[in-house]
C-alpha cells in the first residue's frame, strides 16, 4: 500500500472537513485530566484503532459465514454480552482514552520518560507508516493529521512500552520471574531443523501448478531417505541441508593454524575468559544456524505443524505429510541454547503480562476523574469512518 500521489492525498485531506470533522477543529478537546488533553485528532486515531480491532473480532466471530458487507449492521459478542457494532467501537475508543491518561499519570509516578533514542525511533516509525505504508492517506481522510498520530504513538507505543518495562521488566517493580519466562517458552515454543517442500510450484508470473502424483511420490521418497540417514547417524542435518540446497558446506573446514599460534590463542582466551566471565553478554545468534523457532497458537502466530513437532522428542526425526507440503523435521532442544530465552525475553514478558497490563491501565484510568466532551465524542462517530481511499 505505497502511495505516491501526494497532491491527491492533500486534496483528500482538505475535503475531509466535509466528511469526518466538518467545521470542528482538529484541536477540539475530547477528553482531559489535569494537564493531559485528548484532542479531536488524537481521539480519531484511537477511534480508527478501535474500529480496526472491532472488524478483526467481527471477522473472527463470523468465520465460515459469508463476508461481512456492512459492519454497522452486525453485533459483536463481548464478555458474554452481545452489543451493536458501533456501541462496541465507541466503548473501545473510550477505553483507549482511559489507557492513554493512565499511561501518562503512571509514567510520572514511575519516572518513565522517552530517551533520545526513543524519540528518534518514534519519528522514524511514524515516517515509515505515514509516508511509505499509506497511513497518511487513510488517516488524513479521517481527520487525523501527522502531529496527532505522532502524539498518540508517543504514548501508545513508546511511553507505554517503557512503562511496561518499569513494572514487568527484569528490574521492574513486579518483574516476571525467570521461572515464568522459561515455563511459557517451553509451553509455547520449540526449535527444529526443517526442510519443507511444497506440493506445487509457482512461476515468475504467479501461475501455480500442482506436482503430479509421481513427482510428489519422488519428493516424499527423497525426504524419507534423508530421514533414514539422519536416524542412522550416516549424516547430520548440516550435510543434508547443503546436499538438498546445493550450497557448499564449510562446517568441516580444516584448521590450518600452526601450533605456536594456537598456544598464543589459548593464553589469550584464558586471560580474556578470566576478565570477562562476570560480564559475558547474551548470545547474539543461535548455536545452530539452521534451527527454526516454532510457536504455538497461544502466541498469536502459530507455526505450521507446531502441535505435531512440539510432541516430538529432542533428536527425533520425522517426515510430516501435509495436504500441500511434505516436511522433514529434526526436533531440537530449545533449553540447550541460551540464545532463545534471552532473545525472546521481551516477547515472553508481553505475552505473559500484556493483557494484565492493558486491563490495569483501563482500571487505573477509570479511577481518575477524566472529563469527557460527550458532544464532541457523539459528533466524531465511527459511522463516519471511511476506508474508500485506496
Amino acid at each position: 500500500m505505497k502511495f505516491t500521489k501526494r497532491a491527491v492525498a492533500a486534496l483528500i485531506a482538505a475535503i475531509l472537513a466535509l466528511t469526518m470533522v466538518g467545521c470542528h477543529e482538529a484541536k477540539e478537546i475530547v477528553a482531559s485530566y489535569d494537564d493531559i488533553e485528548i484532542t479531536g485528532g488524537m481521539y480519531l486515531a484511537m477511534l480508527l484503532e478501535a474500529d480496526g480491532a472491532a472488524r478483526t473480532l467481527a471477522d473472527e466471530q463470523n468465520e465460515g459465514d459469508a463476508a461481512i458487507e456492512d459492519y454497522g449492521k452486525i453485533q459483536i459478542k463481548n464478555d458474554g454480552k452481545v452489543v451493536d457494532y458501533y456501541d462496541y467501537v465507541n466503548d473501545e475508543a473510550k477505553k483507549l482514552i482511559r489507557q492513554y491518561v493512565a499511561t501518562e499519570t503512571l509514567a510520572k509516578k514511575y519516572k518513565v520518560t522517552l530517551s533520545d533514542e526513543d524519540k528518534t525511533g518514534l519519528e522514524a516509525y511514524v515516517s515509515y507508516l505515514w509516508d511509505s505504508y499509506g497511513y497518511g492517506v487513510m488517516y488524513e481522510e479521517n481527520g487525523v493529521n501527522r502531529a496527532s498520530y505522532t502524539e498518540y504513538m508517543r504514548n501508545n507505543a513508546y511511553l507505554r512500552g517503557n512503562l511496561f518495562g518499569a513494572i514487568y521488566g527484569k528490574d521492574g517493580k513486579t518483574p516476571v520471574t525467570e521461572e515464568e519466562l522459561k515455563k511459557y517458552m517451553n509451553d509455547n515454543y520449540c526449535i527444529a531443523n526443517v526442510i519443507e517442500e511444497k506440493l506445487s510450484n509457482t512461476d515468475e508470473n504467479g501461475n501455480t501448478t500442482t506436482l503430479t502424483e509421481d513427482e510428489a511420490k519422488d519428493l516424499l521418497e527423497k525426504l524419507n531417505t534423508y530421514a533414514d540417514r539422519l536416524t542412522k547417524g550416516d549424516a547430520d542435518f548440516e550435510t543434508i541441508y547443503h546436499e538438498h540446497t546445493g550450497e557448499e558446506s564449510n562446517h568441516e573446514e580444516e584448521d590450518t593454524t600452526d601450533a605456536d599460534e594456537k598456544t598464543d590463542d589459548k593464553d589469550a582466551d584464558k586471560e580474556t575468559e578470566e576478565t570477562t566471565e562476570e560480564t559475558e553478554e547474551a548470545p547474539t545468534a543461535p548455536l545452530d544456524s539452521h534451527a527454526t523457532l516454532l510457536s504455538s497458537k497461544e502466541t498469536g502466530n502459530e507455526s505450521a505443524n507446531f502441535d505435531e513437532i512440539y510432541k516430538m522428542k529432542a533428536g527425533e526425526v520425522k517426515v510430516i505429510e501435509g495436504e500441500d507440503s511434505y516436511t522433514l523435521v529434526v526436533k531440537g532442544d530449545i533449553n540447550a541454547d541460551p540464545y532463545y530465552i534471552n532473545n525472546l525475553d521481551e516477547t515472553l514478558r508481553q505475552l505473559i503480562k500484556g493483557d494484565e497490563f492493558n486491563k490495569m491501565l483501563d482500571e487505573e484510568g477509570g479511577k481518575l476523574d477524566i472529563k469527557f466532551n460527550d458532544g464532541e465524542i457523539s459528533y466524531l462517530s465511527p459511522k463516519k469512518i471511511t476506508y474508500d481511499v485506496y
